[in-house]
């Protein structure tokens, strides 16, 4: 695997692991929110249930990067093109929530800014 290559995919993974403290924390806020009586326990725990779920997927997702074939692609457009069709083929083969890949989208268009 190329430099770059190596480099923009720890970089991404950095950037997967951040969405996850993110989601936390959109979870702690869930949580205050009923505890001041904003939202209903009822839609707290499925806030929780969903955005647990979406952690569940990152979790996964992040060791299956270690497994993603960067050397079938010749050039860096190549492969961050094979990488949304990965990270899309990943979700929807887990049945993950979409807003994951959304997500994981976002990131892989920074990080391509920033690396590329």
């Amino acid at each position: 695997m190329s430099d770059r290559k190596e480099l923009f995919l720890k970089v991404f993974k950095m950037e997967l692991e951040e969405i996850r403290t993110d989601i936390a924390l959109l979870s702690k806020l869930y949580l205050e929110r009923y505890e001041s009586r904003e939202i209903t326990q009822y839609v707290q725990r499925e806030n929780r249930a969903l955005l647990e779920h979406e952690i569940h997927c990152l979790e996964k997702l992040v060791p299956e990067l270690d497994n993603f074939a960067s050397n079938e692609y010749p050039d860096m457009d190549s492969f961050v093109n094979g990488l949304k069709v990965f990270l899309k083929a990943y979700v929807e083969e887990h049945q993950y929530p979409k807003a994951v890949y959304l997500l994981a989208e976002r990131k892989l268009q920074k990080v391509e800014k920033y690396i590329y």
